[in-house]
């Protein structure tokens, strides 16, 4: 479950938790995640802060210290939350941790979750974010079955749908940054693997189905989800299993190799994305499936050459 409880929305939205979603609205480096009895804030992908629920009215904070290569000047424990003073307190200091965090990146490389964030950024709240189709429920969602890099929902962006809050398309994401991710431990063929297994499992589709609705909606009422009407529900249509395969390489024949070995997905719709002219938005247009993939795109699935 990811959906949070009445009174730490309410302290996020107009509460002693409020300047912190004022930080995030305002700040589009910074993606705030709902985690039950806890928020994330993420910066380039990695957690900047985590707020975590202790009882009614308060809170704790606390920075993940493995960014931390150098000193930072500050008190970094991990110390409660009782009211807005206290939350300023660590908002003063983001510049300082982002400082940190960026000099960590500069050596130990996240791209792929720093362009997980770039995708929730532009297609929940975004300038183009009204005019994609698919909406970023929830991100690094963890299962029995392994971990989901994104939680969606399909929601095209055509007026006459765009009216329809209700019967939207359940969607999972896996990211893939680079043709080295393609393969191997935690590879696509896994993956998908994974996420049939679960989809297949009596009462787990309709249980997450359920949670993403509360927290499209919480994120809506926290200002950092531009839809402007609340989701209603889910169809019982099969979800769309979306990859996401960034930066990979044309000349290179692994991609070919990969996707003529992937499993059969019968509980789930299995498409590939690509971008629309750089960017991270999500159009329908862009959405193929595999076979359309491959006619659409033969030079990028290229069968021939040798593996540098």
């Amino acid at each position: 479950m990811r959906t949070l409880k009445d009174q730490f929305l309410k302290d996020l939205e107009s509460g002693m938790l409020a300047p912190l979603t004022e930080e995030v609205r305002s700040d589009h480096t910074l993606c705030l995640e709902l985690r039950r009895s806890s928020v994330n804030v993420y910066y380039r992908g990695g957690s900047l802060m985590k707020v975590e629920e202790i009882s009614d009215n308060i809170y704790s904070v606390e920075f993940d210290k493995n960014y931390l290569k150098e000193e930072v000047g500050v008190d970094l424990s991990r110390r409660e939350i009782r009211n807005e003073d206290d939350i300023a307190k660590w908002l003063d200091v983001l510049p300082c941790l982002k400082r940190a965090m960026d000099h960590y990146f500069a050596v130990h490389d996240k791209s792929e979750r720093e362009f997980q964030q770039l995708v929730v950024r532009e297609n929940n709240f975004g300038s183009v974010a009204r005019f994609t189709d698919y909406y970023i429920c929830d991100i690094e969602h963890q299962s029995e079955y392994g971990r989901f890099d994104m939680i969606a929902v399909h929601w095209p962006s055509k007026p006459h749908v765009r009216k329809k809050p209700d019967d939207r398309r359940l969607v999972l994401v896996e990211m893939k940054h680079g043709d080295g991710a393609l393969d191997g431990d935690s590879g696509l063929r896994d993956h998908i693997e994974n996420v049939n297994e679960y989809l297949g499992t009596p009462g787990k589709v309709q249980g997450l189905k359920n949670d993403m609705v509360c927290v499209f909606n919480q994120k809506l009422k926290l200002g950092i989800m531009d839809c402007g009407k609340d989701l209603v529900n889910f169809s019982n249509e099969p979800p769309i299993l979306l990859l996401l395969l960034t930066n990979h390489d044309p000349e290179k024949s692994k991609l070919s190799g990969v996707l003529d070995a992937l499993p059969e997905c019968p509980n789930a719709d299995l498409c590939i994305a690509t971008a629309s002219f750089f960017g991270y938005g999500l159009y329908d247009q862009g959405v193929h499936t595999v076979e359309e993939f491959r006619k659409r795109f033969p030079n990028y699935i290229h069968s021939d050459s040798v593996e540098s």
